[in-house]
């Protein structure tokens, strides 16, 4: 169990409850200079049998490599860019507050120290990321910040000194509160099984980036909407076997145009990407992406 659940990475679904519907300060000047697409032009693109040409974009962590990581100007910002999608990541403080952050530790990412696990909520949320001015959030407060258009794909990232049920418990019902469409992901397999035990009407992904045929595996016994693979190990097959098993293929991470070219080929359905721009040269269908609502 332990290896799997280190070789997992991200993954896609969408939905819950009666809210959700299961889903198969740079701003408007970076969409602007990295050349997006307008989403008024991505209706354009649409492909015959319901297919996309070209895949959604998600944006990692809120554009990682444009807006300060998992914060709310990054969550503001990736929907001014055009993303159809947004991950963040998600775990407890030690008093049980959910908050939007990546690290086990806040010493990399911020001006404060020790394991988000050790923290009180006050103190983690006072930490500013990245030199930015911006806070560590709690999820709540991204969630009333995001656009109710825009996916959000919501990682379980750790459960620090809580249960993986009690996690998906307090982050659900926090989730539920707000309008839009959501799904869980998660390397971590007991998580998506807690989140199948709080509520089974919330899709969920199973992200790995290693091996293919036993991550493919526990998505079958959890029914799985999707699986996030990593781009190493994407390939024609992996995307066949979850077309035939119905599931959604979103690739992570995605760095440049050069290296979204091969998922594209292969049809998957949203680059999970640290730039707005990954799809400008991708592809030849450059006057839109996206699936109809």
């Amino acid at each position: 169990m332990a290896d799997r659940q280190a070789d997992e990475t991200e993954r896609s679904a969408t939905g819950t409850n009666t809210r959700r519907t299961v889903l198969g300060a740079i701003g408007a000047a970076a969409s602007v200079a990295a050349g997006l697409v307008t989403a008024s032009d991505r209706g354009a693109a649409r492909s015959a049998g319901g297919r996309d040409r070209t895949p959604r974009l998600t944006a990692h962590r809120g554009f990682a490599d444009v807006y300060p990581e998992n914060t709310v100007a990054a969550v503001e910002g990736a929907a001014q860019c055009g993303a159809e999608r947004i991950e963040i990541d998600v775990q407890p403080t030690a008093d049980g507050e959910i908050v939007v952050f990546h690290d086990e530790r806040l010493d990399d990412l911020t001006d404060e120290s020790g394991r988000v696990a050790d923290a009180s909520a006050e103190t983690v949320c006072r930490a500013e990321v990245l030199d930015s001015g911006e806070t560590v959030p709690t999820l709540r407060e991204v969630l009333e910040a995001a656009r109710p258009s825009v996916t959000m794909n919501v990682e379980f990232k750790a459960a620090g000194e809580y249960s993986w049920s009690t996690v998906a418990e307090r982050t659900l019902e926090i989730a539920s509160e707000f309008p839009g469409e959501f799904y869980v992901s998660s390397f971590e397999t007991a998580a998506l099984e807690a989140v199948r035990g709080v509520d089974p009407a919330v899709p969920i992904a199973k992200l790995f980036g290693a091996n293919p045929a036993e991550n493919l595996e526990i998505a079958r016994e959890l029914e799985a909407e999707a699986i996030n693979p990593s781009l190493d190990v994407l390939d024609a097959d992996l995307v066949a076997t979850a077309r035939e098993e119905g599931r959604d293929v979103n690739v992570y991470t995605i760095d440049s145009w050069r290296e979204a070219r091969r998922p594209i080929e292969l049809n998957v359905d949203s680059l999970i990407a640290d730039y707005p721009s990954v799809l400008e040269f991708g592809t030849d269908a450059r006057s839109g992406f996206g699936r109809q609502r």
